[in-house]
Order: structure tokens, then sequence, then C-alpha cells
């Protein structure tokens, strides 16, 4: 079941309960005309069980069961149980034990039972996958539709006359037409409006007369961005006589950003988009939302529809980054098994295929590509190797979540700003070297120099051995310890030993000392110079190997070191945490430092102690190291004194020119100085906190495409373990008519140059309207805006343009459309201002009742069919007249309870939110062209005793009745105003009042005034 919470009581003061009755009642009448005027379907087989059934049914019948229950092995001896499944009659004669399905009771159906291998088993090679045995009770529950009217030899093999299915309509280039002439041009108000008088004349028809200003904006209105209007916004449009008033109302609305949310949720149902893979798993897939909001915004942008198009089958490719990942979401929407093993993943890979090619071909250019993975198709000019072509473009596309940027504009924008931050910091860095520092070196030379000792504190130790676990390290005379490479990892560990004489050491001193022949100039091994020390351990052991003393361990503080980050100090190498370390980068090629305190102090060893000296690093290692110890009482404390191996030679310098260093000689002992001075350290580290500061994007992961997959096999009778042949890319050839074949759309890469993506070339092709399938995919896409403004589409079946497919009821007027688009440069909103802006559209829903006889469908559009509100546009609408509707857009998805607009609703698929599928939102498991428009008794239930609908009533009734003094009267009218943008007329109001006056009984506390 969907997550439920409760709704949290309201904070205002309570209400009279008659008026919450009221407006309660108001609601539920407000959605329940809507409700009455749904059009049933019940009569005709629902599309999209013809389409679950050739997808989903027949490709396991033919691949398992054909070989043993067909007529074809009728033919061949080879019939089992007198059991035939190729036909929709030989499914329901059944075979020896009785039918082989009971529509409707799954639980009852023997071959159900057989499946499950309840008593029998159905296929004796091994038991079917649990969701297609799934698809199978689903498919029984819901009628069996089973659109195979034919005889058993319809399911053999046909040969497919391409040349003659290029006549068929909707393969056909598209055509140049004229709006034609017609007689009453006075109703003409779009082209569009000389198509349907022309079919009125055609059929004797008359129009209806306009709607209303008030019912005209409310239609516009949820037509165009899926809410109501506000009473001001109603208002001002009815008060408004302009010529351009209508215009500029359309012009609001296609500029809203709700369009995009609207129109949004009608591609989204196309797309079968749903936020977790389906099955028994179902897990949940945080970062599907950014396709989502692709759409969204796309459609708010006017993209033009190719591009849409495009960017949805390639846009990874033509535009890599968050944007074309996220529309490339679109491949992958629909349900993929979360736990897959060896021996299915073979089968799940082709079926994931068939599923990127089912939604293609069903939503974009209106064919049932599904019905071809097994056969030819049956109707259609589509060969079996057609719907390997185009698999064959899809083979490296796989499930997948990427880490992008969703911003990289606002990203670069902060990089320059912190850039140009960044240069003030290294100019202000440039001045105090160059005004500031030398006078601070003077000041130390007189003041602070005389203050050394005559001798340096501190004793180099002279390596005895040193190793690694794989780095190249090697000693010198001077007491270094340096890299001379190769290495072949990171985070190694240096263990260096050495001895002294000295007794009672008070510190240790660690110098990374830089070389031109480190990365960077070192002192690291990492290729900016640095490196990442993780623990610095000393122990000390008797020198003479026959002492008995035992070995200790020095406890290290660390006092002073010449450079370090913030984050990752230098204390960070001793602290015995091994998830800190001491990092430090090069700063522009200087030695770096640093002094640790040996916590009481080491006595020393009779004979001499052994120090071995352990550096174990995280990742870079040292390039080149010195260690010292000092034996002075207290420890040195300025950073200064580990800098020159020899005081005596700096003495003696400066002693030789009196204390003041020749010109030549100042530059390299300021030089010296600069790491040792406080001050400047200071300056270094704001300008290194600074570095580090540098924006970095806000990744977020995004379910999209990703590289995976590997070469498609053509599959006899779709059957994943009878492969025949390797297949190359390719496209329907009904639908190419170029001379030079998939070339045109695939070349051959020049040499040297890498080839054309396969899914580009598939985006090229569809798009192509002269020698493609571009021609179909306008038709396509002018189809469905249509639809959903008219209830109906120019072609009733949405996803199908096949000969199984209705056709056009006017199919100059949708020739005519599809050119406008590609005319227009693929921009929608354009083709929407047609519609709209016409008589056609603007029709109220009267009408003679000579018109009802003669098309009693209303397909040639004599009136405006009134239509039943969707599932999400019931609840943003009880949101918005509740006052409680929050607008903010896109992000990741939430809960029901929270009132944001239903298009970022999580949708899970195995817990759907019950409040919506009660108004037929559908289950997002493939493509879905028109939804179902029932009405049925729960539905009213649901609006009169839904907690949710009850709050928006009670907000609805506070809203229209704020204080006890606002009149009855006005409080019914404002109700009205808000739900209806109109006033009630005299008997509503009558009603309306006669109804609180009864439920308060006359008693003002339950009236709370409003008979005052």
């Amino acid at each position: 079941m969907a997550v439920r919470r409760k709704i949290a009581p309201s904070t205002r003061l309570p209400m009279p309960g008659c008026l919450r009755q009221m407006t309660s009642r108001l609601l539920t009448s407000i959605f329940g005309v809507l409700l009455l005027a749904a059009t049933s379907h019940a009569q005709q087989p629902d599309p999209r069980e013809i389409e679950f059934f050739e997808q989903k049914i027949r490709p396991v019948l033919a691949q398992h069961c054909y070989s043993c229950h067909s007529a074809e092995a009728a033919a061949n001896g080879k019939l089992r149980g007198e059991l035939s499944l190729d036909t929709r009659a030989g499914v329901a004669k059944g075979g020896e034990t009785g039918p082989a399905i009971i529509p409707g009771k799954s639980q009852e159906s023997l071959l159900l039972k057989a499946l499950r291998y309840d008593g029998m088993e159905m296929p004796p090679s091994g038991r079917l996958p649990e969701n297609v045995i799934a698809d199978f009770a689903r498919w029984i529950d819901q009628g069996a539709v089973d659109p195979r009217d034919g005889s058993p030899a319809a399911t053999r093999k046909r040969e497919i006359d391409l040349e003659t299915g290029r006549q068929f309509w909707s393969f056909q280039p598209l055509k140049p037409v004229v709006p034609p002439e017609v007689a009453n041009t006075a109703w003409v108000k779009s082209p569009v409006d000389r198509f349907i008088l022309a079919k009125h004349a055609e059929h004797h028809l008359t129009a209806s007369s306009p709607a209303s200003r008030e019912k005209l904006v409310r239609r516009m209105s949820f037509d165009l961005i899926g809410l109501p209007p506000s009473p001001a916004q109603a208002a001002a449009f009815i008060a408004d006589n302009s010529p351009d008033a209508l215009d500029r109302l359309i012009d609001s609305l296609l500029a809203s950003d709700h369009y995009g949310e609207r129109w949004a949720r009608h591609w989204l149902d196309a797309a079968r988009f749903a936020e977790s893979g389906g099955y028994e798993f179902d897990g949940f897939r945080p970062g599907a939302y950014h396709y989502r909001d692709w759409v969204i915004k796309a459609l708010n942008r006017d993209l033009p529809y190719n591009e849409f198009v495009r960017m949805q089958i390639a846009g990874d490719r033509l535009a890599p980054g968050y944007e074309g990942s996220s529309a490339t979401g679109f491949l992958v929407a629909g349900p993929f098994p979360g736990q897959i093993t060896a021996k299915t993943e073979e089968r799940i890979r082709y079926d994931q295929l068939d599923d990127m090619i089912m939604t293609i071909g069903g939503s974009m250019l209106g064919l049932t590509l599904g019905c071809v993975r097994c056969h030819e198709h049956k109707y259609d000019p589509l060969p079996h190797a057609d719907y390997y072509g185009i698999a064959a473009t899809l083979a490296r596309t796989a499930h997948g979540t990427t880490q992008l940027d969703p911003d990289p504009a606002a990203t670069q924008r902060a990089l320059q700003q912190h850039s140009a931050e960044h240069a003030q910091k290294l100019a202000e860095r440039r001045r105090f070297a160059q005004e500031e520092l030398p006078a601070r070196f003077i000041r130390w030379q007189q003041e602070e120099l005389p203050k050394l000792p005559a001798e340096p504190r501190w004793q180099v130790l002279m390596p005895q051995s040193v190793s690694s676990e794989d780095t190249w390290l090697n000693t010198t005379g001077e007491g270094l310890v340096v890299f001379t490479g190769p290495r072949r990892k990171n985070g190694d560990t240096y263990v260096v030993t050495a001895h002294t004489h000295q007794k009672n050491l008070t510190a240790v001193r660690l110098e990374a000392l830089t070389d031109k022949s480190l990365p960077n100039k070192g002192p690291g091994l990492g290729g900016d110079g640095s490196f990442t020390l993780g623990d610095f351990k000393v122990t000390a052991r008797p020198l003479d190997p026959g002492s008995v003393e035992p070995p200790v361990v020095l406890k290290l503080k660390p006092v002073v070191v010449a450079f370090e980050e913030a984050a990752q100090p230098f204390k960070n190498a001793v602290d015995d945490n091994p998830g800190t370390w001491w990092r430090a980068i090069s700063d522009g090629g200087k030695d770096n430092a640093g002094i640790l305190e040996i916590e009481g102090g080491l006595p020393g060893f009779g004979g001499g102690t052994l120090l071995t000296f352990e550096l174990k690093f995280v990742s870079d290692g040292l390039g080149r190291l010195r260690l010292a110890v000092s034996a002075e009482p207290g420890t040195p404390t300025w950073a200064g004194e580990v800098a020159p191996q020899h005081v005596g030679e700096i003495r003696a310098i400066l002693a030789a020119n009196s204390n003041t260093l020749p010109e030549s000689l100042r530059e390299p002992a300021v030089a010296w100085f600069a790491p040792f001075d406080p001050a400047t350290g200071q300056v270094a580290r704001l300008v290194d906190d600074h570095a580090r500061r540098q924006p970095r994007p806000p990744l977020t992961d995004v379910y999209t495409t990703v590289a995976g997959g590997r070469d498609v096999f053509y599959l006899r009778r779709g059957e994943v373990d009878a492969k025949q042949g390797q297949a190359q890319p390719a496209f329907l050839q009904v639908l190419a008519t170029s001379a030079s074949g998939a070339e045109r759309w695939l070349p051959k890469p020049a040499e040297g140059q890498p080839a054309l993506d396969p899914r580009v070339a598939l985006a090229n092709w569809m798009t192509d309207v002269d020698q493609g399938a571009g021609a179909l995919l306008a038709r396509v896409i002018v189809n469905r805006l249509w639809q959903h403004h008219f209830g109906a589409g120019l072609v009733a079946t949405p996803n199908d343009f096949g000969s199984q497919g209705e056709r056009p009821t006017h199919p100059e007027l949708l020739e005519w459309l599809a050119g406008e688009l590609v005319r227009g440069g693929w921009k929608l909103k354009p083709i929407h201002r047609l519609i709209v802006n016409s008589a056609a559209y603007q029709q109220g829903n009267d009408g003679a009742s000579a018109n009802l006889q003669a098309d009693p469908q209303n397909r040639y559009l004599w009136h405006y069919r009134p239509r039943r509100l969707e599932a999400e546009v019931i609840r943003d609408a009880l949101l918005a007249v509740g006052g409680a509707l929050d607008t903010t857009m896109y992000g990741p998805s939430f809960l029901e309870n929270v009132p944001r607009r239903s298009v970022y609703l999580r949708v899970k698929r195995s817990e759907l939110i019950p409040f919506l599928t009660m108004f037929d939102a559908p289950e997002p498991t493939q493509s879905i062209g028109e939804r179902i428009s029932t009405t049925v008794p729960t539905q009213a239930l649901a609006l009169m005793n839904s907690p949710f609908v009850r709050q928006q009533a009670e907000r609805l009734a506070q809203r229209a009745h704020p204080a006890p003094e606002v009149p009855l009267a006005g409080a019914i009218d404002q109700a009205y105003q808000i739900a209806f943008c109109r006033l009630p007329t005299a008997g509503e109001r009558g009603r309306m009042q006669a109804f609180v006056e009864q439920q308060g009984q006359g008693d003002p506390a339950k009236t709370g005034g409003a008979l005052v």
C-alpha cells in the first residue's frame, strides 16, 4: 500500500459545521459534474490492454508455448493436450482439461495454474520468472483482451512489401495542404476552423454557440496549466472587452511555468515514467526525478520538439553533462529488475532493449514495435530484422546512476568569482613579499639573530638503514633520505633508523625538503608536490644489542610547524587516529619542517640510543626528508631554527658585511627567511585557505543511461537462447527512403575519425522529415496536442498510427498541423495557439439534436465535449481552491501529504497513490497514449469522505467565510467565485442558503453568525 500520513489538524478556529458541509458538498458538486461528464470506454477494449497483450503476453506464448500448442505444432504432429494457444479462439476453447482461461478470474484459470506449476507444468523446460507469471495474471484479471481474431494461419510468417507499405497514409511524406475555402468565414478564428467547417458541411452539421467567457477562462486554464484561474484572474478576463483579451490570456498561460508542469504530466504518461524499478523488489530510484524536471523545463522554454526527441534518445552524447543525461532518463524510465542473476542477465538485457524500443515506438512514432521482437509485424510493414536494427542502435545503453552538476553555469560563475577574489589575495601576498618582508628580515637580523646560539641546537641524524614497502629510497652524506624512483603505489610506509649518543633528548625535528627533481619541486611525491602523513612514530632502544633494557615508544607533542593546512594539521600525524593525517601542499617549492616535543624527555641509554622512525603515508609520500634531535633544555619553539643547516654560515655572511647584506645577497637571504617568518606564514595561510574554498560542483545522482551492454543478435521467436547472427544498427525500412540506406544517418567514419554514436544516428533518422521518420514524428505529436485539448485525437489511437489504429477524422487538418509544426521550427506553443484560438475549441456544449443523430460521438467537433479532469488535476484543483497549493517547482519527489503539484508526487510502481488511482491515474509499466476515464460510485465516495478532500473543503469555507460578520449570502457567492469563477444562480444560492439554515437549525453557534 502507498504510504499514507495523517494530515495535521488546522490551527485556525473551528468553523460552523454547516459551512463545512456546504463547502464539502460544493466541492463534491464541482467534481461530481465532471465525473458525470466522463466518457465511458467499457464497451470497447482498452488500447492499453491490447498493447499489453502484444508486449507482454504474445511474445511469451510464441517463445515458450507455440512449439507444442499451435497450428504449426498440429501440422507437425506435435500438438499436446489438444490445446492451441496461437489464436483467441484456441485459448477460449482450451484443451482436454477445459478452457485455458476464465476472463477476470486468473486464480481459477488452468493456464495460470500450469504456469505456476500447480498440478501441471508449463513450459516443461522450466518455470517462468515470477514477473512473467504476474503479467499473465494481470492479463486474465483484466479480461484477457486478445486481438488475434484470425485463424491459426494468421500467425504464420507473412511476406512484407515495403513499397506497398509506404502507401499507407501515416508512412507517406508530408504533403503541402492549404486550408479549404468555406462559406461561413465569419465563424473562422483560426485556420484550424476551415478544416472543421469543411467536415461540418460534408456531414450536414452545425456548430454550437460559443462558450461563455466564464467557461472559456476555466477551460483554457485547466487545459494549458492544469489549474483553475483565481477569481481575480477570471474577473479580469471576463471584464476585458479589448480585441486582444483572449490572445493575452493565452500568452500568459503559455508563458506560465505551470504550463510545463501540466504538459509534462501528459508526456510522462507516454514515457512510462516512474521512480522505481518495478518487479518484486521495486527498488527506489532517487535520481530519477531529474528526467521529470528536464521535461518540465524543456516544455517551458519551448524546446523544439525535434530537439526534445533527440535529447531523450541521445542527450548524453549530444550534450554531455547534466542536461543531456537527465534527458536520456527517458530511455531507462521503464521497469527494470533490481536483482539479476547470471542465469537471467541475458534475458533481462533483451527485455530492457525491448522496453526502450516499445516506448520509442509508441510514444514518438505511434507504432507497435514490440510486436516485431518475435516475428514480422502481423499488420504493418515492419520486418523482424528492423526491430533488431533498432535494438543494435541501443545495444550499448544500460540503466545506471551517475553524479553530475545540476547547474554547471552557476558553478562556472562561482569559479570565476572565486578566481577573481583569489587573484586579489595573490596580489596582496606579492605586495607583502615586496614591501613588508624585507623590512621584517632586517628587523629579525637586528633583533633576533644575535640571540641565536653560536652552535646549532639540532643534531642531524645520519640514517643507518632506510626501507619502504614500495618506494625506492636512498641516503646521502648530509643525513638526507631521498626518493630515487620509481614507485608503484600510494600509501607507503618508510622506516628509518639512526643513532645518537646525546642524553636527555627533548625534541625531534622532521624536515620536508624541496628539490627540482620532485613533482612541482616537492617536497612530496604528489603531482602538486604534496604529501599526506597519516602516522609518525619514534621508538627508542639501546644501541648495544646485548642490552636487556626494553624499547620505548616516544610520546610526541607537536610544537611548531612551518606551514600546514587548517583541516589537516601537523598534530594529526601523532594523534593515534588512523583516520586523520597531516597533509602539506607545495608552497611554491619551499622547505617545510615540524618540531615535536618528547613529553617527559628521553634520558637515553648507556652506550647510545638507536632511534627507529616509522612514517606511514596515507597517499603520497615524501621525496626528500631529514631527521634531527635536540637535547637543549626547553623545546625550541621558533620555526626559523630548523631552516639553516648551519646557523654559523648565516651568521658569518651577516658578520662579514657588518650585518648589512649587499643587494646581491639580500634576495636569497630574504627568501631563506620567508618560510619561517610568522607574518609571512599567516599571509600564505590566508591564500591557501581561500584556495581550499574553491567552489566544487554540487554533484547529484542522476538515474540515466550509462555505458554498458554488448552486441545484439537476431533472436528466433524472440528467444535469447536462439541467436541467429549479429544485428547491425539500422532503421525502419518503411520510413527510410534514402538511396544510401542507413548510411544517410550512420555514415562510415573518415579514416582516423571516430564513428558516429548509433543512438545519435537513431535520433537523426527519427527527426529527418525528408527521408526518415520525421513526418510521422510530427503527425504523432500534433495529434497528442489535439487529443489533450479536445479529449480525443484526430487519430483516436495516439500510440498506434499503423493499420490497426484508427484513421484520422480530419486527415488534411492533421497533415496541415504537422506541416505547421515543422515550418515553425518544431515549436509546440504556436500549435497550442492555433488550437485554442479556434472557434472549434471555443464552442459551448449545446447543439442541434440533428447533430447528435448524425454524429453521436462528436467525431467532427460540432460541440465541445465536456470531460472529467485527470486525477492529478483534481488533486491540484482541490489544493488551489482551498488556498493550500504550494507552487514550489522541481526537486526530489514527495509523499502525498505535501501540498505541492501532483506532477512532483513520488511514483513508486508497487505503491501508487490510492486517491490518484481512484481517478484512473495509470500504472506506469508501459507507454500510455490515452488514459481511461471512468465514472464509478467509489469516486464520489472518495470526494465526500477523503480526509484530504474534507480538509480542502474546510479551507474553502474559511476563505469564503473568514469572519462571523460576513453575511451568509456573501460567503456563498465567494465560494462559487473561488470554485467556479462565477456567481451562483438564484436557484443555486437559494438551495445553498436553505441547506445552511437547515443544518444550523436556528442555532447561531452552529451557523457562526452567518444568519446575522
